[in-house]
């Protein structure tokens, strides 16, 4: 079959890294590439590359684009891949506020072909896989309450001066930037809430975005969770726990291209009258980059529906962050 030929838009380490996975899935072939500090385009080998992503887009033979840029930059980008009839894989997060977030919307029911899917790969991990499995087969009785944490110890790579560190930039701290796994998640596992509490602070770092976000969220039917996404979680950690009625499930440590937040285990606590049963699954591998690309191909070959990182599941982590932003003044 055809292979998909396909472009990068922003190559900075994730970029970087969609690149390597995208050159071992053989249904993929990466034409050209481009990031705006390349000092001029040149060619190497089969790949050319671009300054200017416009240049890049102007290319007949192209099928799909992978983005990899900063939130402001993303959904303007997006649109204009689009507008050039092109299917889009854009990492999260999508846009900087839901404002920017649904103008992509509007036009991408303009064009009804065109995949697009952003990248929450989290949704593909071993735990959360399994984790999604055991809650649909009921075993577990409905979900009562779910506490999630997720840390690590700084928002920027390099300084202050980082895109990441300036509100008109990011349009947010922790929150947007790795939270958006941690929420997405929970409306995964769960679905949407209605009120919330919260209190955000950027009393650590001092730049103009959160380093800490902390929140409780509540639905109709009266099930609560709470978060906290944080920059100074000194040992870095992911936790999320689901209390449900005869039983519990606690995702502990997450597998990533860092390996600073432990071993990926699930743990299935089953309610005994006398006690608990424990039942404990580790993952030793990290398949969600390969996984993620590969339903991607899938989808623009077989015409299917974006199903995992929709621009539906993306509005709707990006609203309720912005809910828990306007909840404390």
């Amino acid at each position: 079959m055809k292979k998909i030929i396909t472009g990068i838009i922003g190559y900075g380490v994730v970029g970087k890294r969609r690149h390597f996975f995208l050159e071992k899935n053989k249904k993929y072939l990466v034409k050209y590439i481009s990031d705006v500090l390349f000092e001029k385009n040149y060619q190497k080998k089969d790949i050319i590359y671009f300054q200017n992503y416009l240049d890049l887009l102007n290319k007949k033979d192209l099928d799909v684009v992978f983005i990899t840029l900063p939130n402001y930059l993303a959904p303007i980008v997006t649109k204009n891949a689009l507008k050039k009839k092109l299917h889009v894989f854009c990492e999260k997060p999508p846009a900087k506020n839901v404002r920017d977030l649904k103008s992509v919307i509007n036009l991408e029911k303009k064009f009804k072909k065109l995949k697009l899917k952003y990248g929450f790969n989290h949704r593909y991990h071993g735990s959360v896989m399994k984790a999604k499995e055991i809650l649909n087969s009921k075993q577990l009785g409905k979900i009562i309450n779910i506490r999630a944490v997720y840390g690590k110890s700084k928002i920027v790579t390099f300084n202050k001066n980082e895109w990441r560190a300036k509100k008109k930039y990011a349009g947010g701290g922790i929150l947007l930037d790795q939270g958006i796994h941690l929420i997405d998640l929970i409306l995964f596992f769960h679905g949407n809430f209605n009120k919330f509490k919260s209190f955000i602070s950027n009393k650590f770092w001092k730049y103009d975005v959160e380093d800490n976000a902390f929140s409780i969220m509540r639905d109709k039917k009266g099930v609560i969770a709470s978060i906290h996404s944080t920059a100074t979680q000194w040992e870095h950690k992911f936790s999320l726990e689901i209390t449900c009625q005869k039983g519990m499930l606690i995702l502990s440590g997450i597998l990533s291209s860092t390996k600073s937040y432990g071993k990926e285990q699930l743990i299935i606590l089953n309610k005994l009258k006398n006690g608990v049963k424990k039942k404990y699954f580790t993952f030793k591998n990290d398949n969600s980059w390969r996984d993620e690309i590969k339903d991607f191909a899938k989808l623009i070959k077989n015409n299917n529906k974006v199903k995992i990182g929709s621009s539906l599941q993306a509005l709707n982590a990006m609203e309720v962050i912005e809910k828990i932003y306007k909840s404390d003044n």
